[in-house]
């Protein structure tokens, strides 16, 4: 796990390119976060949807299932939130090493900072993905919402044991 404090020390005046994450190591770490997440919130349906067949076969009409989409978009967007924002990193991100910071290396993104990076990360992925090539070809390795959001991903210094 890095620190704030640490992480500033990963992104020097003289970084190189070596520092900030690629596309493998971050799609790895997305994956696993969208399992980590998707696979919680259907455990939390699966075991709401339980508890309604057992007390009567409740139902969802359309303005339920509506609502319960939203709440699921909310709950998906809160996780990624809400860990950039406390640690710069998610689950998967920790589990790559990864860490999220400002584009000047100062700590982790505050709230409102995170919350305009989730909100690009999901119009990138829509257009089949698109919104990535741009870490293909910036120097930094930063996709659409890291240069909308003032953000960078670059790889955690090594646990101090």
């Amino acid at each position: 796990m890095a620190a704030p404090a640490q992480a500033a020390d990963v992104l020097s005046a003289e970084a190189s390119s070596d520092e900030y994450a690629g596309v493998v190591s971050r799609a790895i770490a997305l994956g696993i976060d969208a399992a980590v997440i998707q696979g919680s919130l259907l455990i939390v349906a699966a075991l709401l949807g339980l508890v309604a067949s057992l007390v009567g076969g409740i139902t969802l009409g359309t303005a339920g299932q509506i609502a319960a989409a939203g709440a699921w978009l909310v709950a998906t967007a809160a996780y990624f939130v809400v860990w950039w924002s406390l640690d710069g990193q998610t689950l998967g991100q920790r589990a790559m090493r990864l860490v999220v910071l400002t584009a000047d290396g100062s700590g982790p993104p505050p709230p409102m900072r995170s919350t305009v990076r989730v909100l690009w990360l999901g119009l990138c992925i829509i257009p089949l993905f698109a919104g990535f090539l741009p870490a293909l070809v910036d120097d930094r390795r930063r996709g659409l919402h890291d240069i909308v959001a003032g953000t960078v991903v670059v790889h955690a210094p090594p646990p101090v044991p």
